[in-house]
């Protein structure tokens, strides 16, 4: 690990190379879908979660069981969201719970592919959400988009209030603007922290789109045309673009691009309403620690958007190399894992 310099010296901005490992965050999603997906998705089993090799296992612990698929209800719309969780393994200390929030184009599975099982193992309880209209959600009738930023905020507040212990709340791309707003509700639940894996940054997209189309217009414009018409749902050259690296094997590649074409049923926020609500306003003094992760080769946020998330939150971005917008999915999903159970290792109480 090695300090690398940026703007904002005040929070020096911390690289994670391929082979290393450490803290941080990043900037997310910069762009919202379109249009809704054809179909609603299709429930497919999922069976255990992927072990790790016996090398790098905990000794003397148990694993917990497959992960479960419950709903939570949110009575003042009539809705119920799904909820994929994991438990902590048996024989590990108890830690504080965490939950997940996905961003657009994407359902509770993307954390339960490979974070439950790594961090289940240390001992946190693991929820992930899908938000309103996503995955297998309920969908709103009547609407063309799902929700707004304050009513998903409201729905996380409801479930993280529901927990005995007030969770590490981690939020990805767009997830992590929700969870923004979470922290800096009126009445906000209690939490241990807050994780920003690639986030927007609190002003919102904007600014950032700029910068990469200064930087590689018909790249840029291409990924914009990506998720304007949900192009990466069929094609994996543009999947691969928007979220993962040269180096995550086609058959992998293949099965997310899936994944991604069947989770948004309507879209996740309206673009133009947010320019109304943003920027999410600076945490409050003595509110929960904040992480900000994210990827150098992230192409839909630029580590300027990271640095700008960590100074909402007083802290520094930490940036892994060689790494894309989807961190827990990607090549090096564990050690962007890694980066954060060691920030909490040292700023979260047990």
């Amino acid at each position: 690990m090695h300090q690398t310099l940026t703007r904002r010296p005040s929070h020096p901005c911390i690289t994670i190379e391929a082979g290393a490992m450490s803290e941080a965050a990043m900037m997310s999603l910069s762009f919202a879908p379109a249009a809704p997906a054809t179909a609603p998705l299709r429930g497919s089993a999922r069976g255990r979660v992927p072990r790790r090799s016996s090398s790098s296992r905990v000794p003397n612990v148990q694993a917990s069981a497959s992960v479960e698929t419950s709903y939570f209800p949110i009575p003042s719309v009539g809705l119920k969201l799904e909820v994929q969780s994991q438990q902590a393994y048996a024989g590990v200390a108890k830690k504080a719970p965490m939950v997940f929030i996905h961003g657009s184009y994407h359902a509770a599975w993307c954390w339960s592919e490979h974070w439950f099982d790594y961090f289940a193992s240390r001992g946190h309880d693991c929820y992930a959400l899908s938000c309103r209209g996503q995955g297998r959600s309920d969908v709103p009738k009547g609407v063309s988009v799902a929700a707004t930023l304050e009513e998903h905020a409201d729905d996380v507040t409801a479930f993280c209030a529901s927990l005995e212990k007030p969770p590490v709340l981690v939020g990805h791309s767009f997830g992590g603007l929700v969870a923004q707003r979470v922290m800096c509700q009126q009445n906000p639940p209690s939490l241990a922290a807050l994780a920003l894996v690639a986030s927007v940054p609190p002003t919102g997209n904007g600014p950032m789109v700029g910068r990469f189309l200064r930087r590689s217009p018909i790249a840029s414009i291409k990924i914009t045309y990506a998720f304007i018409a949900g192009a990466f749902k069929t094609n994996a050259a543009l999947c691969r673009e928007c979220f993962f690296s040269n180096d995550l094997s086609e058959t992998t590649l293949l099965k997310h691009m899936g994944q991604i074409a069947e989770s948004c049923n309507v879209r996740l926020l309206d673009l133009k309403a947010l320019d109304n609500v943003l920027p999410i306003p600076a945490p409050k003094q003595g509110s929960a620690p904040v992480c900000v992760l994210g990827g150098r080769d992230d192409f839909v946020v630029d580590v300027e958007g990271l640095e700008e998330t960590a100074n909402w939150g007083r802290t520094s971005p930490i940036v892994m190399e060689d790494t894309a917008h989807d961190l827990m999915l990607d090549t090096r999903w564990e050690k962007a894992a890694g980066a954060l159970d060691g920030w909490m290792a040292t700023n979260v109480g047990a």
